[in-house]
């Protein structure tokens, strides 16, 4: 009798410690999975947001936006930094600024003082009417192309087709401006 006992408490033991391993087990399995979903809703929740001078909300997360938000974006950069006249230049090209991450403002902010300047003394007005838009959400990339307008004093408009390359980057709920460049297209 007493042997018996002896192994049905060894075995009820054993049982015990198997069903605690499994329950560590369970535990560890969820807590990653609970680990990973916090994760993935801090970082990718999407956001309806509404950018500066537009009406339609858009999707964007933490580190992702939407191609209808980067083309609206864009867009506004593209009217900031082209549609100016002498006495709008400078509020237009500080707001465009405060887009551009502050260690990679001072190349850009040398050229826009360079266009204030001239613009001021030429007494130069432009706008830019855009043709086309193509928006890369892969590559965070917006291709603009359209007419820009150019008057220098009283004279007539000035027209000559352009083409533009914006690049985005949206880091920590925040969107920049990385990359405002001109495209000498070959095929005019």
């Amino acid at each position: 009798m007493e042997h018996g006992a002896r192994l049905s408490t060894s075995r009820v033991l054993a049982i015990g410690f198997i069903c605690m391993g499994v329950f560590v087990l369970l535990s560890l399995v969820s807590n990653i999975i609970q680990g990973v979903n916090n994760y993935r809703l801090q970082n990718e929740q999407k956001v309806a947001v509404t950018p500066m001078l537009f009406n339609a909300p858009f999707a964007v997360s933490r580190n992702q936006s939407d191609a209808s938000y980067m083309q609206q974006l864009a867009l506004s950069f593209i009217a900031l930094r082209l549609n100016v006249t002498p006495e709008t230049v400078d509020a237009s090209h500080a707001v465009l600024l405060a887009f551009i991450k502050p260690a990679a403002q001072n190349e850009l902010k040398v050229k826009l003082a360079e266009e204030a300047k001239r613009i001021k003394a030429n007494n130069v007005n432009s706008a830019f009417y855009q043709t086309s838009v193509k928006v890369y959400p892969a590559s965070n990339r917006v291709d603009i192309r359209g007419e820009l307008k150019t008057w220098i004093g009283d004279s007539q408009p000035y027209s000559e087709i352009k083409h533009y390359v914006l690049e985005l980057q949206r880091e920590d709920g925040i969107s920049w401006l990385a990359r405002f460049g001109e495209v000498k297209d070959e095929t005019r």
